[in-house]
Parts: structure tokens; C-alpha cells; sequence
């Protein structure tokens, strides 16, 4: 139990700070959480809610328009229904273990409460809520720590105070009034999950209870309060997946006798030290609130799941097992998504939740058998691929080893080679897979993105293996990771669905979604082969025709064929509205599309359309997301993209170089140090890189080495209207060298 306390201490230790430090700069005042909650069913302009939250925390506490699933928080609605304890990772996932808070005047009824409310009332900070409610006067106000909440609520004088609590389902209610205690629990999980998966929570109101009024299906009580001379009242949760009793461990040991005020100035605190990770300069406000809103998102997933018992040790309910188990647990993270370049953020900022992170992955195997390929919080059947072996391959290429190596390979394995019965786990379509070298594409749907991605994977398996010892299985794992050929079309020029016969999947559409593929089409999945880019660049006969291929994407009409999905779905009118041709940056396949010029020599051509997209897809505003921003994802895209590298592929301990948006960022190690990004002239005109130095050193290459950010250098850029067409242009100055052979 040593390294647990010892991760447990690293993981709070920001949270005893807070309360001693000062922040250097107060970030967290910079924070929209309301940015991507103009969103609907059709199209997503992020599909996100404003979380009151600590980051990765336990549970997350967000005002409700909606009902209690689905989209939780619109911007468009006038109408509050509760103030919602959440551990929703997206509207298309569900909810679970949560319950609502309304406070209102008069009499209980059947009747569930809600208020109009403005905006102009709505103040929505990442540590801090509130919001004036206009049918009765109140003023609603919360703040959050990892697992609890406080809750304030001014009430109009003389007035009937009521506070509703309602858990969505039928559940019980405990009350003991003359404590001023309300016990309850949320609903139990529908998803993947052994056990009752329930989130316990307890409820300390500061002021007496004077009566319970209970529903007759046992859906939500009413407590009403007696009020100060103040009319304020506070109510302080306390939640945990384990028992009421740590919840209410929980509760004391996160909140205590703190206030309110006090409570939100740790949250602060809190966020402002993790924020202050990244310093940026010369940016506009806008531009400051874009950042600093994103980096908040990228720190929200995956959510902690473990609990410190009352000796102190790291304690979790596995939603895998349905038992109470040692160590750490992490749960809401679509890995599909997020091994992109969420991961690959935490390996810079902060590499020590990062070996945590595995190390809750791995107890997920150890307790279910297979690692999940989307946690909410346990086994999920959602997209495609197993890209936990992706995590950790980036992990292990950083130096960050501090997990069972010997377990992840025996779950990487697993994942590359046996048979799965529950398309929850494992991969689907691996049997056809391992006999023919690819999915066939009328066996199984979304047939040639899964080739693409298990090819990806296995060359992932193979450098987990290597880490741990494993040889003996890295040639056959490497040999299957140039599968990716047996979907390459050479006749179109283009991936393509493949026919268990052999034959390519007739009348074949560049630009019809779904079929072989998954929320997309060829023209996004042709460009998935992270592992092996000068391949890709063979395949596509060239380094000038594969340059050409990536023009005509970005050059041809937004056309979309709808495919089985029989028709249109939010994806492909955010496409469109993108105006970048079939580059679709609303979902997460082409991430990486746009860096890939450097790999053909012409890195120039990167600068214009990255800059694009932060420019004009990105923002400020409610609609300030161009797609579902999906665990951080695209948030993280974002900061990587503007400080002016990406990871291009998760694994290799590189990044390739873009445009950097700001004259100057800097990120703070945590070991101590910074890595400086300088971008002398950059301007909206100045976006191309005339040259470039890591330190004393001139760099002719179009990528950084991940040792030369954690070791804390200079990376400076001299930056230019008119592209320098001979910087970072010979086959020896190409992301990532020699390995990327």
C-alpha cells in the first residue's frame, strides 16, 4: 500500500497547496465552461455541459435544463430543472449514479420544480456556479471537490424554503431530520457494470430540518428547512460508489467545516495550478479564453473512480468485478477518441497521472479479464479498435513505467489474439481478421476501419512487448501490422472495403459514411496508418502523389453519401460546415491528417489549414466547438495545435511540427524546468516557419523529440507570410527519423 498513499498524496497535493499558494496567474478565471453547450441532436457544437469539477474528478456537478440523461445542459433553454450530479461522459453514452438539487419556495408537490433563468444571471466557472432562479427569487450557487459539493442558497425572506432531491429512479431515501442528514443513492448503472454499481450520497444541510415531504414511488423527497435570519442555507455532499459510510469519509475528509467561500477558493486554487502548467503570451482575450477553456476540458477525463478508505489506502468499487478492490480505477474515457492526443498531452504535463491512469486501466484486465475499449464505467460496446495498448506503447516510449509491464502485455495480447463473445471487449471481427489479414467488409460492419485500426494496434502490442520481454510474439504482431495493405485499393487510390472472397466491395464512393468505415468515410480513413507513414506514402505511389491526395481532399466539395446509416447524421453537416472540402474535423479519425505533409517533404502546406481550424473552428462561445469534443479530445488537438506540434502517432516519442499560433508559450515540467515555444513575427498572415532552433541548435527537421521537451529546451521559430520550401524538406529531416521506417 506504500505507492498507493505515495499516488494518493501526488494526486491531492495540489488540493493542501491550494490553500497555502498563491497562483501566479489566475487562469481559472479565464475558464468558459459554458463554450460547446449550443448543441443539439443534429448538429454538435461540442455536446458539452458546464462541469463544476475538480480535474478528473469523481463526480461532476453541472446546472440541468434537460432531463436527467441525454443533453444535460442546452444553451438555448430558459428553463432550469435541477443543479445535477453527473458522471455523464457524453449525451450519447447516458448518465449514471446521478441525482438532481432544486431549491424552491411555497408548497411540496407532485409537481417537480424548475425556474426560468437567464444568462445574464449565470455565472459558470470550472470551480464555481451560479445562477439567479427568476419563479421564486432564489439565488443557487455550488462548488465541487473531487467527490463532494457544497451547495448555497439564498432564499427571499419570509419565504417557505424547500430543497428537492430527486434520484430519477426508484430508490430509498434515508433522513435522519434531527442531524439535518439525507442518505440516498443514484441510480444504478446500466453499462458494463458487475454488481450495484450505485453512487452513495449523503447530504449535510447547515441549517435544521423542519419537515420531509417523500413521493409515493420513492423517486425524490423535499426536505424543507428553517431558515436563518440570513436565508441562506448551505448543503454539503458527500458521494462514493463504495458505501455511505465513505461517502461520508469523503465528505470529511475533502470539506470539513470549510465554508462555501472557502471550498470554492480551494477548487480555485486548484485549478489554477493545474492551468498554470502552460503559460502563453501575445495572445488576444479571446484567444486566452479559447486555450485555457480547452486545456479545462482536457483535464476532466477520464474520471477518477478510487476512494481513500478510512487507513488511507487507494480503495475502489470495480465496476468490473462488482467488488471493493485495492489501488486505482479510472472510468468515462472513449479510447478511441482520447489515446490521440489527451494521452499524449498528460505524458508533458503531467506524466505521474499519466502512470496512474495506466495503472487503473490495468486493474480494469486484472478485474474483468480484457481491457475496456470504452469505460462508462465498465465495458461499453462503443467504436471500434482496443487503443488501451495505444496508451500505454506512448507511455512506455516516454519512460513513464512505473505500472505492472508483465500484466499490460498479457492484456495487450489478449486483446491482438483471442476471440472475444461480447463485442463490449476484444475486437470485432478479429477472426476474419487473423485468416485473411483484414475484416471482411460483408461479415462485418465498419469492416475496413477496423483493419486500419487493429493494424495500428498490433504495432502498439508489438512495443508493449518489447518493453516487457515479450519476443517472442513481436514478429508475427509486426507482420500483421502492415495489414493496412490489404484494404489499399490501388485502383482508386484510396482504403476500400475488402469482400471475404477477396474482391473489393463494390460501387465504391469516396464520399459514402459507414459501410467499411466509421462515422465517416474513405476519404478520412485512408490516411490511418499511424504506425507506418512512409508506407502509407508507398502505397499512394509517391511522396508527390500521396501530397496530391492530400490537396484533393482539402480541394473537393463537402459531398457525403449517407451509407447504412439511411441518413444524415450530425457528423456530416458539421463537415459541411467546416469548409475544408472532406477534411471533417468534428470527429477524431482525421486528427492527425493535417501534419501529414511533413512526412512527404512538403511541411510547408501544413501551416494553412492547421491554422484554419484553430482559427475558425474553435472559439470562445457557446458554439465554440466544431463537433463532439468527446473527453477532451478535441480540446486537446487545440492546445497541441496552436503551440505548434502534434502527435501524429501515439507510440513514437515525437511530435510533428505545424504552426504555432502564439509568439510565446511556455509549459512548466513537472520535474522541474520549462519547455519554451518562441514564434518570432507570427501574426494571422506570418504562419509559416522560416526556421527553427532547439536551443543553440539550428533544426532542419519538421519534428521534436519528446526527450528534448521533458529535459526543458528553447524551441524557437522564425516565422514568415511566404513558406521557406526547403525547411525540414529531405527524406533524413522527416518525422520520426529512422523509426519511422
Amino acid at each position: 500500500m506504500i505507492r498507493q498513499k505515495l499516488v494518493l498524496t501526488l494526486l491531492l497535493l495540489p488540493l493542501f497547496l491550494a490553500e497555502t499558494a498563491t497562483a501566479e496567474t489566475d487562469y481559472a478565471e479565464l475558464v468558459r465552461p459554458l463554450i460547446g453547450t449550443d448543441s443539439e441532436v443534429s448538429f454538435s457544437n461540442g455536446n458539452t455541459y458546464p462541469a463544476v469539477a475538480t480535474p478528473f474528478g469523481m463526480t461532476f456537478w453541472t446546472p440541468r435544463t434537460g432531463d436527467e440523461t441525454g443533453w444535460i445542459y442546452q444553451y438555448k433553454a430558459d428553463r432550469m430543472r435541477g443543479f445535477h450530479a453527473t458522471h455523464q461522459p457524453s449525451p450519447w453514452m447516458g448518465d449514471y449514479g446521478n441525482f438532481g438539487v432544486m431549491p424552491f419556495t411555497g408548497v411540496a408537490s407532485p409537481e417537480l420544480p424548475s425556474s426560468a433563468f437567464s444568462h445574464d444571471t449565470e455565472e459558470s466557472k470550472a470551480y464555481y456556479y451560479g445562477v439567479t432562479l427568476e419563479d421564486s427569487d432564489i439565488r443557487a450557487e455550488m462548488t465541487a471537490t473531487t467527490r463532494c459539493s457544497v451547495m448555497r442558497f439564498r432564499y427571499p425572506d419570509q419565504s417557505r424554503a424547500w430543497v428537492h432531491l430527486d434520484t430519477y429512479a426508484p430508490g430509498s431515501f434515508e433522513a435522519d431530520e434531527e442531524a439535518g442528514i439525507i442518505k440516498g443513492v443514484g441510480p444504478f448503472n446500466r453499462g458494463g457494470v458487475e454488481g450495484d454499481f450505485g453512487c452513495r450520497f449523503v447530504a449535510h444541510f447547515s441549517v435544521p430540518i423542519r419537515s420531509i415531504y417523500r413521493s409515493p414511488d420513492g423517486h425524490w423527497v423535499a426536505v424543507e428547512l428553517e431558515l436563518p435570519a440570513s436565508s441562506t442555507a448551505e448543503v454539503k455532499f458527500g458521494t462514493s460508489f463504495i458505501s455511505h459510510e465513505q461517502a461520508t469519509v469523503n465528505l470529511n475528509r475533502e470539506i470539513g467545516e470549510k465554508s462555501f467561500d472557502d471550498v470554492v477558493a480551494v477548487s480555485k486554487a486548484v485549478w489554477n495550478k493545474r492551468l498554470n502548467v502552460i503559460d502563453i503570451e501575445g495572445a488576444s482575450q479571446d484567444q486566452r479564453i479559447t486555450f485555457y477553456s480547452n486545456l479545462y476540458r482536457a483535464l476532466l477525463f477520464p474520471r477518477i473512480l478510487h476512494e481513500e478508505n478510512e487507513a488511507g489506502d487507494l480503495v475502489h468499487y470495480s465496476p468490473y468485478s462488482g467488488k471493493v478492490e485495492p489501488g486505482e480505477m479510472y472510468g468515462d474515457n472513449g479510447f478511441w477518441d482520447t489515446f490521440r492526443a489527451v494521452y499524449p498531452l498528460l505524458s508533458i504535463i503531467d506524466p505521474e497521472i499519466n502512470a496512474s491512469m495506466v495503472r487503473g486501466w490495468i486493474n480494469a484486465y486484472k478485474e474483468g479479464g480484457w481491457f475496456p475499449k470504452w469505460a462508462s464505467p465498465g465495458y461499453r460496446d462503443c467504436m471500434i479498435g482496443t487503443h488501451v495498448e495505444s496508451v500505454i506503447a506512448d507511455a512506455l516510449c516516454k519512460g513513464i513505467n512505473d505500472f505492472d509491464l508483465e500484466a499490460a502485455a498479457e492484456a495487450s495480447i489478449k486483446d491482438a489474439t483471442a476471440l472475444s463473445d461480447n463485442n463490449a471487449y476484444g475486437r470485432k471481427g478479429l477472426k476474419s481478421y487473423l485468416e485473411r489479414g483484414y475484416v471482411a467488409s460483408d461479415e462485418t460492419g465498419e469492416a475496413t476501419a477496423r483493419t486500419l485500426e487493429f493494424a495500428y494496434d498490433d504495432w502498439c502490442v508489438a512495443l508493449v512487448c518489447k518493453y516487457a520481454g515479450r519476443t517472442d510474439v513481436i514478429p508475427q504482431l509486426l507482420e500483421r501490422a502492415q495489414n493496412y495493405r490489404n484494404v489499399f485499393d490501388p485502383k482508386v487510390g484510396l482504403m476500400r472495403g475488402r469482400q471475404a472472397d477477396g474482391s473489393w466491395r463494390p460501387d465504391f464512393k469516396a464520399d459514402e459514411w459507414g459501410g467499411p468505415f466509421t462515422e465517416g468515410c474513405s476519404w478520412h480513413y485512408s490516411w490511418s496508418v499511424l504506425h507506418d507513414m512512409p508506407g502509407l506514402i508507398e502505397l499512394m505511389g509517391g511522396d508527390k502523389a500521396f501530397v496530391a491526395k492530400l490537396d484533393a481532399m482539402l480541394a473537393a466539395e463537402p459531398t457525403f453519401g449517407v451509407g447504412h446509416y439511411g441518413g444524415v447524421i450530425h457528423e456530416m453537416t458539421e463537415m459541411v460546415a467546416c469548409k475544408m472540402g472532406q477534411y471533417a474535423h468534428g470527429n477524431q479519425p482525421v486528427h492527425h491528417v493535417l501534419y501529414l505533409y511533413n512526412f512527404a517533404g512538403e511541411p510547408w502546406k501544413t501551416a494553412a489549414p492547421v491554422r484554419q481550424v484553430v482559427d475558425t473552428l474553435y472559439g470562445p462561445g457557446p458554439d465554440g466547438y466544431c463537433g463532439d469534443e468527446d473527453n477532451g479530445q478535441m480540446s486537446a488537438w487545440y492546445l497541441f495545435s496552436t503551440l505548434g506540434f502534434y502527435p501524429v502517432c501515439p507510440g513514437k516519442a515525437g511530435y510533428v511540427i505545424g504552426s504555432p499560433r502564439f509568439p510565446k508559450a511556455t509549459i512548466h515540467l513537472p520535474g522541474g524546468g520549462d519547455f519554451v515555444i518562441e514564434a518570432s513575427g507570427v501574426s494571422d498572415k506570418a504562419i509559416h516557419i522560416e526556421e527553427a532552433r532547439i536551443d543553440d541548435q539550428s533544426l532542419s527537421r519538421s519534428w521534436i523529440k519528446h526527450e528534448e521537451i521533458a529535459a526543458g529546451s528553447t524551441l524557437s521559430f522564425k516565422m514568415s507570410e511566404q513558406p521557406n520550401k526547403s525547411w525540414g524538406t529531405s527524406p533524413a529531416d522527416r518525422p520520426f527519423g529512422e523509426e519511422a521506417k
